[in-house]
C-alpha cells in the first residue's frame, strides 16, 4: 500500500493498494476500507470505476467486464442495484432497473437485430406486461 494513513494507522485518504492476486485499487480510503471514489483494476482485465462504501462498490459507477460487457449505473453492496444501462458485447443494450445484479422491474432492451422489448423483468428474464416491437414491424403486446 502506498498512500495516506490516519492517526490510528489505518489507510485513510488517497492511496494505491496492490493485492497479491494482481488486483490494484487506486482511490479513497476511510478507516482502512475503500470508501469514496476509486478505481479497481482486476487481474482478469475487469475494471470498476466509481463510488465505494465499506470496501464495496456502492453508488454510481461503471463496471467493464472481461467479456467486454459494460454496466453503467447504480450499485449497492457490490452488486448492480437500482437504475442502470447494460451494454452487452454483442451490441444488445438494456436500460432500466436492476435488483440483485439482474434486470428486474421496468426496462427496455434494444437488441442488435432491431427488435425492442419495453416492459417488466424478473431475475434477468422478460416477465410480466410488455411490448415487443420486432424489426420486421410486427408487434406483440401482452404477458411474458
Amino acid at each position: 500500500y502506498e498512500g495516506e494513513y490516519n492517526a490510528a494507522g489505518e489507510r485513510e485518504g488517497r492511496g494505491v493498494m496492490r493485492f497479491a492476486n494482481g488486483n490494484v485499487y487506486d482511490g479513497e480510503w476511510k478507516a482502512g476500507k475503500r470508501e469514496g471514489r476509486g478505481v479497481m483494476r482486476f487481474a482478469d482485465g475487469e475494471v470498476y470505476d466509481g463510488e465505494w462504501k465499506a470496501g464495496l462498490p456502492e453508488g454510481r459507477g461503471v463496471y467493464r467486464y472481461a467479456d467486454d460487457d459494460v454496466y453503467e449505473g447504480e450499485f449497492k453492496a457490490g452488486t448492480r442495484e437500482g437504475r442502470g444501462v447494460y451494454r452487452l458485447a454483442n451490441g444488445d443494450v438494456y436500460e432500466g432497473e436492476f435488483k440483485a445484479g439482474k434486470q428486474e422491474g421496468r426496462g427496455v432492451m434494444r437488441y442488435v437485430d432491431g427488435d425492442v422489448y419495453d416492459g417488466e423483468w424478473k431475475a434477468g428474464e422478460r416477465e410480466g406486461r410488455g411490448v415487443m416491437r420486432f424489426a420486421s414491424g410486427a408487434v406483440y403486446e401482452g404477458e411474458w
